[in-house]
């Protein structure tokens, strides 16, 4: 027995089997437009309302562009039904209400299909006639949700009208008495497929439950253009739509810094997917050519690798922005993600409706992910650029106030030049949109490198948390801008957790653990961690650096001198340069020692202050080489010069470097911690 099949016109629909076909040969539908055609079907004759459709099909707390997502789908059923929808024959369109599935529907109640006509008695050659039983029914418009067990009412229609056609009993003679149990066999089982057949419709609307997805990764979308100055739209477009999901709190998403570790490496989606620990993958292409741009994507669920959605758009370069929003929509309804209305609100906002200002967003986003002082550069160029052209683009504002800190970080510009830009870029950037959480931890960051104001740096980072979990950024600052100044090194390793959860595979974030583990004391975790660090990316340059310290706060020093000349090596230091100041170490570690190392240490460091030129060098590092030295009156000298530089990166952490242990009972010490409000 299989209630499951339906037939309409030339078309029959295999509930069970989830298929629809024609003349036998199946029809493709996508899973939303066929889950609607059985609801249609199921509430035959009814109004069904738009709002219900998206209650039913996706939920009450999915976001969902609603006219799009169902315009789509009952587009797309038209086409496999061939239905005009100037004259329906099957779906009728209620303006501004709803659908109404019109046509008579025939419930075929054995697997193959049946004639609504009687059916002619077989005749034998050597006997009576027999009976033959022909098990179906149609039903007219509104039919489907009988529910009542019985015969009734699996045949009669719900507005008491006579039924179509009941089941026919075609016979000549006597009834056998051997039929007898057949025939109440028949009669049961239409009585039980009528009142079972609504909850069964249902079930069978989605046969087997779709795979649930609570942590996703895009990949880097792949550039079709075949020119290599494209790549930064591709890897643009990439992160922004990472930027977009990222906000859908009730999903994981992994950040770019790991994602783009994939570019253009061939590895299985189930391989990546148990690498970044994420259920989803969403992978696909970018094209632009002649003013027109086309995106492909697809989601698959990475376990199974299971292809569960994919679509292309094609849009004019002036609806950039649109489409980019119109993607990370898609996959909003696909993975089923819980949104609030706020959140449901920022995925369908734009951002700026000037694509040159955007087009200048993404270049700069480009350049700063590269993280080189000439990427910097450039990407604060691009970042200015597009405030130009959109003064009221929040984004682009906190992008300018990120890199502004970053070229503080990389040695760029001083921080008495770089810090106020970026302070007043992530003020502009609050003023146009308090929700961007981008530009809460920009601000925090100045507030605590910059102003030395911890209390409003931590009101910062926990908002930016609070709008955006899965800013990867926003948990790294909080931890090494505020919860490791203040001491709190377990809350501080929590925290940093949290960020390698979103981007396990970055780099500079496995060495601030690293780092985290050696200021909070715990040097076994910590030698682990760089070694981790270094088993990631061996040409990574300043794991080797961090490691190093390490190393030489151990007491391996002959280890540490290998790990610096590695780290030199790779950032272009000549062999030739590199071993010969591993051979000043080693020479100073064999005729001093300890105290022979540290004393070359000093001079090393000096020699690279007076070369560093117009280059900032941090005045915190030749503090430190002075305190290692054993030079107290000169650490806190160049100490003093730190604080008034505002070297707020490396100044705040002074209680937690073990280069300045040794400080630590002097009263400057504590004076120093106390004008920068930070404890002793």
């Amino acid at each position: 027995m299989n209630p499951g099949k339906l037939k309409f016109g030339d078309f029959e629909l295999d509930v069970a089997g989830y298929e629809l076909s024609r003349d036998g040969r199946s029809i493709k539908l996508e899973r939303i437009p066929m889950e609607l055609l059985l609801l249609l079907v199921d509430r035959s004759g009814q109004l069904v309302a738009r709002d219900d459709i998206l209650e039913k099909l996706w939920g009450k707390d999915v976001f969902l562009d609603v006219d799009n997502s169902i315009n789509t789908a009952i587009s797309k059923i038209r086409v496999a039904l061939r239905d005009d929808p100037e004259n329906p024959a099957f779906i009728k369109t209620v303006s501004g209400k709803g659908y109404r599935f019109i046509a008579p529907i025939t419930v075929l109640l054995e697997g193959k299909a049946a004639s609504t006509q009687s059916a002619e008695p077989k005749h034998s050659s050597d006997g009576p006639r027999e009976e033959t039983v022909v098990r179906q029914e149609q039903i007219t418009p509104g039919r489907v949700q009988g529910t009542e067990p019985t015969l009734s009412r699996v045949v009669a229609p719900l507005d008491g009208a006579p039924p179509a056609r009941s089941i026919s009993m075609v016979r000549s003679g006597p009834r056998p008495w051997w039929l007898w149990p057949s025939i109440a066999c028949v009669m049961l089982a239409a009585a039980v497929a009528g009142w079972s057949w609504r909850d069964s419709l249902r079930r069978m609307v989605s046969p087997s439950p779709a795979p649930v997805i609570r942590s996703l990764a895009v990949l880097p979308l792949e550039n079709l253009t075949g020119d290599a100055s494209q790549e930064y739209f591709a890897d643009g477009m990439t992160d922004a739509l990472i930027t977009d999901l990222a906000q859908i709190r009730s999903l994981r998403v992994i950040s770019r810094t790991s994602i783009m570790r994939y570019k253009g490496m061939r590895k299985s989606l189930p391989e990546i997917a148990r690498e970044l620990g994420v259920d989803g993958i969403v992978e696909g292409t970018v094209m632009r050519s002649a003013g027109r741009i086309r995106i492909t994507s697809q989601l698959i669920y990475a376990p199974s690798d299971q292809h569960l959605w994919a679509r292309s758009y094609e849009r004019d370069v002036g609806d950039l922005v649109t489409l980019q929003g119109e993607v990370a929509q898609a996959i909003a309804v696909e993975v089923r993600a819980t949104l609030t209305p706020e959140q449901r609100t920022r995925l369908s906002a734009r951002v700026t409706t000037n694509p040159a200002a955007y087009e200048a967003y993404l270049k700069g986003r480009y350049y700063w992910s590269q993280r080189t002082p000439a990427a910097e550069r450039k990407s604060i160029e691009f970042f200015q650029q597009a405030v130009e052209k959109d003064p009221d683009f929040a984004l682009a504002y906190a992008g300018l106030a990120d890199a502004y800190n970053f070229a503080n970080i990389l040695g760029v510009l001083p921080p008495k030049e770089s810090s106020p830009e970026a302070k007043a870029a992530a003020t502009k950037a609050l003023m146009l949109d308090p929700q961007l959480a981008e530009a809460h931890t920009a601000l925090g960051l100045v507030k605590s490198h910059y102003d030395f104001d911890f209390p409003a740096a931590q009101r910062e980072f926990l908002k930016a948390i609070e709008l955006n979990p899965n800013y990867a950024n926003a948990h790294l600052l909080y931890a090494g801008a505020y919860l490791t100044p203040m001491g709190r090194h377990e809350d501080a390793i929590v925290e940093l957790k949290k960020a390698l959860e979103l981007d396990p595979l970055s780099l500079p974030l496995n060495n601030m653990m690293g780092s985290t583990y050696l200021w909070a004391g715990d040097y076994e975790k910590s030698l682990q961690q760089y070694q981790r660090t270094i088993g990631l990316d061996p040409a990574f340059p300043l794991v080797h650096f961090f490691f190093a310290g390490l190393l030489q706060e151990l007491g391996r020093y002959d280890e540490a001198i290998k790990e610096n000349q590695r780290g030199e090596l790779l950032l272009g230091v000549s062999p030739e340069e590199a071993a010969a100041e591993a051979a000043e170490f080693q020479t100073a570690l064999q005729s001093g020692g300890p105290r022979g190392y540290r004393q070359k240490n000093l001079e090393i460091t000096l020699k690279a202050y007076k070369q560093a030129g117009t280059s900032y060098f941090e005045a915190i590092t030749v503090a430190g080489a002075y305190a290692r030295a054993g030079d107290k009156q000169n650490a806190f000298k160049w100490l003093e010069k730190s604080y008034e530089d505002r070297e707020g990166q490396s100044i705040t952490l002074v209680r937690w470097l073990p280069d300045f242990n040794s400080l630590h009972n002097d009263p400057r010490f504590a004076d120093l911690l106390g004008r920068m409000g930070l404890p002793l």
